[in-house]
C-alpha cells in the first residue's frame, strides 16, 4: 500500500511511493465563486483510512480548468468525513456531504451529482488512488462523449497473488465483460451532466452492477463512451475471503443485468459457468496453494454468485 505523510513544516502531502509532494494551494481552482468546469463525486463509507490518499492523488491533477470535489459520505462510523474536511486548505474546493443511513454507493453518486455545479461529473471511489492526469484525460474524452472512462492498474496497490492469475495487471482498453456493449467501472467513470439525467442516475434498487446497468442505458439512449489512456486510477482489490465474497457479488448482479438486458440484445452463457462450477468443488483444495487461492476465489465466487442469482431472479445465466 502507498504510504501517506503530511510534512508539517510546509503542509504538503508527500506521496511516499512515487515522490510526488503537493502544496499546500495546489492546481485546483477552488474559488466557491467560480463556476466549476467538472465535479469529482467520491462515494465513501469508512473509508477514513484510505480516503486521504485519494484527496491527496487529486491535489496533484494536472487538470487546469475550474473543479471542484464532492465527498458523499454515506453514513461511516469511522470519521470518513472529518477526515475528508482536513483537506479543505489542499483542496479549497471541496465539500462533504453527510447521510445519517447507509443507502449505498448508488444513492451516493446520485446524492453527490445532484449537488454537482459543473456539466461535467467524474467518479472515482475513496479506497483507489487516481494518476495526475486522471481528470484531464476524462474531461478531454468528454468533448466528443457522453461517458468516458479510463484504464485501471492493479499493481501499484495490491500484491502479486491477487491479480497475478489472469496474467494481467491492467487493461488499456474499453472493456466488454458480459459480451454485450461496453462496461464501465464507477471507480473510473466521467459522464456529462444532462445524459445523467437522461437515464435517470444511477439505479439506487440495484445492490450490484449499478455501474454497468448506468453505462448500458447510456448506450441503448445513444450516448456514446469515449476511452482515455491517461485517466488511470490505481484499483484496490479486496483481500482474503472478501475477495471471495466481491465475485460472488459480481456474479450475481451480472444475473439482474441479464435479466434486464436480454429482450435488449444482452446474450446468454450458454450454461459455461456450469461447467466450471461442477469442477469447483473438486478443485477447492487448490485454495490452500497461494499462488491458486485467488483464482480458485475469483471463479468459484462469480459461478456461485449466478447460481443464487439464477435462482433468486428465476432466470438461467450461470
Amino acid at each position: 500500500m502507498a504510504e501517506l505523510a503530511d510534512a508539517q513544516d510546509s503542509g504538503s502531502c508527500v506521496r511516499k511511493d512515487v515522490g510526488v509532494q503537493v502544496p499546500p494551494r495546489p492546481l485546483v481552482r477552488g474559488d466557491p465563486e467560480v463556476l466549476p468546469e467538472v465535479s469529482v463525486v467520491i462515494p465513501a463509507r469508512d473509508a477514513a483510512a484510505t480516503i486521504g490518499e485519494q484527496l491527496c492523488a487529486l491535489a496533484a491533477q494536472t487538470f487546469d480548468g475550474a473543479w471542484e470535489v464532492i465527498v458523499v459520505d454515506d453514513a461511516s462510523t469511522d470519521g470518513t468525513a472529518q477526515v475528508a474536511a482536513t483537506w479543505a486548505d489542499r483542496l479549497p474546493s471541496i465539500r462533504v456531504l453527510t447521510s445519517v443511513e447507509a443507502r449505498g454507493v448508488s444513492s451516493a453518486r446520485n446524492i453527490g451529482t445532484k449537488a454537482a455545479r459543473a456539466d461535467l461529473v467524474a467518479y472515482c471511489d475513496a479506497d483507489d488512488v487516481v494518476s495526475t492526469r486522471w481528470l484531464a484525460g476524462l474531461a478531454f474524452a468528454l468533448n466528443k462523449n457522453s461517458l468516458a472512462t479510463g484504464p485501471i492498474d492493479l499493481s501499484r496497490l495490491n500484491p502479486p497473488g491477487l491479480y497475478a492469475w489472469p496474467r494481467v495487471s491492467e487493461w488499456q482498453e474499453l472493456p466488454r465483460w458480459m459480451g454485450y456493449l461496453n462496461t464501465v467501472m464507477g471507480a473510473n467513470m466521467a459522464v456529462r451532466r444532462k445524459t445523467f439525467d437522461l437515464v435517470g442516475g444511477f439505479d439506487e434498487t440495484l445492490a450490484n452492477g449499478e455501474d454497468n446497468d448506468f453505462a448500458f442505458n447510456v448506450q441503448l439512449a445513444g450516448g456514446t463512451v469515449g476511452f482515455a489512456p491517461d485517466a488511470v486510477v490505481h484499483y484496490r482489490m479486496r483481500r482474503g475471503w472478501s475477495y471471495f465474497r466481491r465475485h460472488f457479488d459480481y456474479g450475481s448482479g451480472q444475473v439482474e443485468l441479464y435479466r434486464r438486458f436480454r429482450r435488449r440484445g444482452m446474450p446468454s452463457r450458454r450454461l459455461r459457468g456450469l461447467v466450471w462450477l461442477a469442477g469447483a468443488g473438486l478443485t477447492a483444495p487448490l485454495v490452500l496453494i497461494p499462488r491458486f487461492r485467488y483464482w480458485w476465489m475469483a471463479g468459484a465466487g462469480s459461478a456461485l454468485g449466478r447460481l443464487a442469482g439464477s435462482v433468486y431472479h428465476r432466470v438461467l445465466y450461470p
